[in-house]
């Protein structure tokens, strides 16, 4: 009875914090800066898949002069994030609560400067690796919204996504750096900032991968 309750509130509770999420996020496309009241040359961040807001909240706040914008398709899963947003009242970070495969609704040409893929679904159960957000057709789609030499900063806990990821960014030119199959204990971790299943995994001894993947448009 509890969860059903809380689903019923959903829209009233989203509704107390209009200011932070878009509901029509196709009408802000090319003018991210303008909309949110950031000046034209500032950092935008994508976080794809932003779950409960953890990882966005505290990379926000190390970056206050970036605008980020973390988008989540499950109301249930980024009603938790904004209110955690109002709550710190963290200024330059806004939510999107929609699918990723209309990121060129969303989105103009050369708009954002890096995106953020934290423990996409693997899809592996059902074996459908054209739904897995680093399939070729998604990569594809975050090149042409990112700025030339845009960065992909992809993390995972399973390794087989983690292997068929650096394939296709291989296969369309990106550039690796930063490779590591045991984030936690490689040098890349004084700056990581874990978000909660990160912290699921860790607590389990399951080693994170990671990479940041560089794209190739001139």
């Amino acid at each position: 009875m509890t969860r059903l309750r809380a689903k019923r509130h959903i829209p009233e509770r989203m509704e107390r914090c209009a200011g932070r999420w878009f509901a029509l996020p196709a009408t802000n496309k090319g003018k991210w800066r303008e909309v949110c009241g950031f000046p034209e040359d500032c950092e935008l961040f994508l976080e794809i898949g932003c779950g409960k807001g953890k990882f966005c909240a505290e990379t926000a706040t190390a970056n206050p002069d970036a605008l980020y914008i973390a988008l989540e398709r499950e109301s249930s899963v980024i009603l938790a994030a904004i209110e955690k947003a109002q709550e710190l009242e963290i200024p330059n970070l806004f939510f999107v609560n929609a699918d990723a495969k209309n990121l060129l609704d969303y989105f103009e040409d050369n708009e954002v400067d890096r995106i953020y893929l934290n423990f996409s679904d693997p899809w592996t159960r059902k074996k459908k690796p054209k739904r897995r957000l680093t399939y070729r057709d998604f990569l594809k789609v975050y090149e042409k919204i990112m700025k030339p030499k845009g960065e992909i900063r992809f993390k995972t806990d399973n390794t087989l996504l983690f292997e068929f990821s650096v394939n296709e960014f291989k296969e369309l030119g990106f550039e690796l750096s930063e490779v590591t199959r045991d984030l936690h204990n490689s040098e890349y971790d004084a700056d990581n900032v874990r978000t909660e299943f990160e912290q699921k995994f860790a607590d389990q001894g399951i080693a994170i991968k990671r990479l940041v993947a560089t794209s190739p448009k001139a």
